[in-house]
């Protein structure tokens, strides 16, 4: 049952706000100074264990960004992690542990009590208004995340950003966007990663593990796949290959942790029918004469073993 005493939006109590009591503050300071039913996530902002409990990780980071705007005498500019978190960008690393936010050269705040603090001038077409927050854009974001994170980091989510099938629509760019939003940086900081990121960046990745798994093709030295390559189905319809090598007669599947569990892959069957209807829609493939070659998360993160996997497969390291 929801806590009544909790935001139906953002699932925060702030002490002081509008709908608060002076009952309600003493509570939830004693529930969450006692380790009981409530957390504090900033000082006078909390939320419930029960609320906070089943959150997944993106929507807690979500939580905190909205303690921090709630407690700032001037509402902070959310960047990196924390603006593609509210975007619904994902990420090829953990969610941080600070709030991320931007604010002008000369001004004299600092990095201090979770929240992490980039000086740089910010043009207001930049800046954009999101259910009371103000956000870097989708392309501002892309374009942070490739300067200062990692490669792996900057293709998941350019990816994502370039997929019209995946991303909301006010996310979906096209590289020409991101050219050119390149272009106008005045910075020159970051600028050779974030134009290698976007030069990488395909449209039709269709998630993140298959972006980190074309990564990791690239960073190992194999030949660049196809992507997403249309196999006629001899009972009708059509196959999709995640990665495929013409002309080793290859093709590669990457095999995410919910393929054979979530319902938005099973699409209405049983685990046990999405596997039989894997295996034939394996078997049509393989009668067109190609090879396959199966790899999971754990083979991406050790890239010793998809490095075995592809090579007894028959794919030659390039370079």
């Amino acid at each position: 049952m929801a806590d009544a005493r909790i935001d139906e939006h953002t699932g925060l109590y702030l002490s002081g706000g509008a709908a608060a009591t002076e009952s309600g503050d003493r509570q939830f300071r004693r529930e969450a100074q006692f380790g009981r039913s409530a957390l504090r996530l900033r000082r006078g902002v909390f939320t419930t264990t029960e609320h906070w409990g089943p959150l997944p990780p993106r929507q807690r980071h979500l939580a905190e960004i909205r303690a921090v705007v709630a407690t700032r005498t001037r509402d902070p500019l959310i960047s990196h992690q924390s603006a593609a978190a509210v975007w619904g960008i994902p990420l090829a690393e953990a969610w941080p542990s600070t709030v991320h936010v931007l604010a002008p050269p000369q001004s004299r705040a600092r990095s201090k009590n979770g929240v992490t603090v980039h000086r740089i001038d910010v043009p207001d077409g930049d800046i954009v208004d999101i259910d009371g927050m103000l956000v870097t854009s989708p392309a501002r974001t892309l374009l942070d995340l490739a300067r200062t994170r990692s490669f792996a980091t900057a293709v998941v989510a350019i990816d994502h950003a370039l997929n019209q099938r995946s991303a909301s629509p006010e996310v979906f760019l096209t590289d020409e966007v991101l050219r050119e939003k390149l272009q106008e940086s005045v910075s020159p900081r970051g600028w050779v990663k974030a134009e290698r990121a976007i030069r990488f960046g395909r449209p039709n990745a269709d998630n993140p593990g298959e972006s980190l798994s074309r990564v990791a093709i690239f960073e190992l030295g194999f030949p660049d796949p196809l992507l997403q390559t249309c196999h006629r189905n001899p009972r009708g319809g059509f196959y999709f290959t995640d990665f495929e090598w013409p002309a080793y007669r290859l093709i590669g599947e990457f095999d995410g942790q919910g393929k054979y569990l979530k319902a938005e892959y099973l699409r209405g069957l049983t685990p046990g029918e999405a596997v039989t209807r894997e295996k034939v829609r394996e078997d049509d493939l393989r009668s067109e004469g190609n090879r396959m070659a199966r790899w999971g998360p754990s083979d991406v993160r050790q890239r010793g073993s998809l490095l075995r996997i592809l090579t007894t497969a028959g794919l030659p390291v390039l370079r």
